[in-house]
């Protein structure tokens, strides 16, 4: 055990984006500092910049992840690309293992214990000055009520129930992606632009949290954000930032 003062501890940044297809989740990747590790299971980074400082490990089982974040720790970043299959990936090396042909409760529990262990280590890379990264695909799920009151739908990471609050708990940052497009006529002709947005705050809809220092505040969403930004706001940097960006104006 190691006794240190609260001040002292350095904020950790595992940060947790969940969203559709196309939402922006692997392009936010491009932001990443340094030397990036992409753990990429579904062959999707062609919103990447083919850089020098990004590596990427191919993931087709689960002894693959495992392989791949031992590489960790000589890279400044790393990303999960997604952690959706990365469960799934779990999923079939515990079946083969079993010499099952579908998961059951037994199964289900042995990979929710690996999965929290996965996170554990992201964690840890986490708080040893990584910046870390993980993607997930979202699913939505019906709310019952005792009411007769119309409930929206639930949007959550697609996880098992107990891995997805384990990483929600883990994370300092949790946001929902989102591609919208703004629609204007200029001179007769309807011209559209897009842009990528993270949700951090403000709808019952969505799974959402961002840690931060007491006294800070958060906006409810960023449009085209990047990784400095994101984190920024657990500190107050981003505030900062904000605050003399206006006082210049």
């Amino acid at each position: 055990m190691e006794l240190k003062k609260l001040n002292k501890i350095k904020l950790h940044t595992l940060t947790t984006l969940y969203g559709e297809p196309g939402s922006g989740k692997t392009t936010f990747i491009n932001s990443l500092p340094g030397e990036v590790l992409v753990i990429d299971t579904d062959r999707g980074l062609a919103s990447v910049t083919p850089e020098e400082r990004f590596s990427v490990a191919e993931c087709y089982t689960w002894s693959d992840v495992e392989e791949a974040i031992n590489l960790a720790n000589d890279f400044d970043s790393i990303a999960i690309d997604h952690f959706t299959n990365v469960q799934e990936l779990l999923y079939k090396d515990l079946m083969a293992k079993k010499n099952a042909k579908q998961m059951s409760l037994n199964l289900y529990g042995e990979a929710s214990i690996i999965l929290r262990a996965f996170i554990d280590t992201l964690v840890r890379l986490s708080y040893s000055g990584k910046n870390v990264y993980v993607i997930c695909q979202q699913k939505s799920v019906n709310v019952e009520e005792v009411t007769d009151e119309n409930v929206p739908a639930q949007i959550i990471p697609n996880l098992m129930e107990s891995v997805s609050k384990y990483l929600t708990a883990s994370s300092r940052i949790l946001g929902h992606t989102e591609r919208i497009t703004k629609s204007k006529i200029v001179k007769g002709n309807k011209k559209g632009k897009d842009f990528y947005q993270v949700r951090l705050a403000g709808s019952p809809v969505y799974n959402l949290k961002v840690t931060r220092k007491p006294g800070l505040a958060s906006p409810d969403t960023i449009i085209n954000p990047n990784w400095d930004e994101l984190v920024g706001l657990t500190d107050g940097s981003t505030q900062a930032k904000n605050k003399k960006a206006e006082g210049e104006e």
